[in-house]
């Protein structure tokens, strides 16, 4: 007798731990399908919603992590490779899945990385005179020259990088700056820090307080 309550306990948790993964993949489907249309994205993001058991955190209705990723982002003015943005604590009540009734979505804070890769980079820089590069240990190399009030100056050499909250900025060492634009990037995540890498230039950014509207 306690064998067949050990078995049945066993196929029990088994079938609810299969329960959980097929409805954790049915809302990574569902949340991807919303975030795209939220924030007008040209292809789905693909979505992982984090945590153990999927179907605790739905019946509190908050999300303790929820990752996106976006590849090949093209509505900045420079071209990004990738896009990997985790939002923390999602907030979507039970009730409200159910009613379809879902105006807003509050999220209480989300990291991102951000990838431009030297490809797309160039394709900005080459009509300004100017190419960047890795010069490894972390650090980029600019080639060529930029006018500054009528005057031709080389920017060529290693170069300091630097963001404000929507732009990145490549800084040569006599002081010649040039700006990669980066605004109207998702969430309205807000630029906080960059460096080289052999891929790109990866930039992080974070957004606080945010409200997703789904549709």
């Amino acid at each position: 007798m306690r064998r067949r309550l050990l078995i049945l306990a066993v196929v029990l948790v088994a079938l609810l731990v299969v329960l959980d993964r097929i409805a954790v993949v049915e809302a990574d489907h569902v949340v991807a399908a919303r975030i795209q249309t939220q924030e007008h994205l040209s292809t789905r993001p693909s979505v992982s919603i984090g945590g153990f058991p999927f179907l605790t955190q739905a019946l509190g209705g908050t999300y303790d992590n929820v990752t996106l990723t976006v590849h090949d982002f093209r509505r900045s003015v420079v071209p990004v490779d990738t896009i990997s943005v985790t939002l923390h604590g999602v907030h979507v009540p039970l009730s409200s899945v159910f009613s379809q009734h879902l105006s807003s979505v509050p999220v209480d804070s989300a990291n991102a990385r951000v990838l431009l890769s030297y490809d797309d980079m160039n394709a900005y820089l080459q009509p300004k005179g100017l190419t960047v590069s890795s010069a490894g240990s972390g650090r980029v190399r600019l080639a060529g020259s930029v006018t500054v009030a009528g005057q031709k100056l080389s920017a060529s050499g290693t170069a300091t990088i630097d963001v404000t909250s929507d732009s990145l900025v490549l800084r040569a060492a006599n002081a010649v700056s040039v700006a990669l634009p980066l605004a109207g990037l998702p969430f309205g995540i807000s630029l906080q820090s960059a460096k080289a890498t052999n891929q790109g230039i990866a930039v992080t950014a974070s957004a606080q307080g945010l409200v997703l509207h789904p549709r």
